[in-house]
């Protein structure tokens, strides 16, 4: 896939830089800094309470940082209309305020965003099997979430924040959206950061992730590269190649099970299978590494 850095200029589509969160004793972001600088699909993987949230509503304007600065498109989004046009922000628990029905919600929309698509919205509707002339209050959580996914990827905003979107949807609408967000970014100059805790089913769609852990970040880059750095080693004899972290070490049945980070032996040793590690597995470990478990 072409990726491609924010069409405007050379500033990053996302620049965190040093951003710290307090609310009284609680430190809900530490020190954190990353830039997304290209086009497709972020992960911001983290597990509930790790801080995902407050970030985003940082990024959007709705709260402010204790310390650090957060930029978009090289600009403060706060206060910042400008900006905000060019971000839609799809939250968990979305509040349409006064607003009574479905055609209202996205006629709102539709004047909201400058590059909505009303035809894909139309597409969008009948993917998600939604109902247009039902009352918001009419619908079901999962409906809900459709509903906000649709004016999401409809929005045609440059930079699209997801916030834990499968929340309330079943399997298969979960695997619509992850399919139909991999078709929008195949064809479109978007950026989409998806914020989950749900990494296994976010796993295949993303092209680099972010992931924290108590507001720190622990770990970042193409998905690809972090899976690729990681893999366990399985034998009845078992000894880590030089200059690699071990990160878990499991015996079992008489086998010892070690998994690694860092450079993948070429050829396993005698009597030893190498096997990659998952995203989630990776998560899962560096999580516990970082708490010393």
């Amino acid at each position: 896939m072409n990726h491609s850095t924010n069409q405007n200029n050379s500033a990053p589509w996302l620049s965190v830089e040093g951003v710290t969160r307090r609310y009284g004793d609680k430190t809900a972001l530490d020190a954190l800094s990353f830039d997304i600088r290209e086009r497709g699909i972020a992960g911001f993987l983290g597990r509930n309470g790790a801080g995902k949230s407050t970030l985003l509503r940082i990024l959007i304007g709705q709260d402010l940082p204790t310390s650090g600065k957060v930029r978009l498109f090289g600009e403060d989004p706060f206060d910042n209309p400008g900006v905000l046009r060019r971000v839609c922000m799809v939250q968990d628990h979305p509040d349409p305020g006064a607003l009574k029905g479905v055609r209202d919600l996205l006629a709102v929309s539709r004047a909201a965003y400058p590059k909505w698509d009303d035809a894909f919205a139309g597409q969008l509707i009948k993917r998600f099997e939604l109902d247009t002339r039902k009352k918001l209050k009419a619908l079901s959580r999962g409906m809900h979430t459709s509903l906000a996914l649709v004016i999401g990827l409809a929005s045609g905003a440059e930079l699209t924040l997801f916030d834990e979107p499968s929340l309330g949807l079943d399997a298969v609408m979960r695997e619509r959206f992850y399919d139909i967000l991999i078709e929008t970014r195949d064809k479109t100059d978007r950026c989409f950061l998806v914020s989950t805790h749900l990494i296994e089913e976010a796993a295949r769609t993303l092209d680099t992730v972010r992931m924290i852990e108590d507001g720190r970040l622990l770990a970042e880059g193409a998905v690809a590269e972090l899976t690729g750095s990681a893999f366990t080693m399985i034998g009845p004899v078992v000894e880590p190649p030089p200059g690699v972290k071990v990160l878990r070490r499991d015996t079992r049945d008489g086998l010892i099970t070690l998994t690694c980070q860092g450079e993948r032996p070429h050829t396993p040793p005698p009597n030893v299978t190498i096997a990659p590690v998952s995203l989630q597995r990776l998560f899962v470990l560096l999580t516990e590494s970082e708490k010393g478990a």
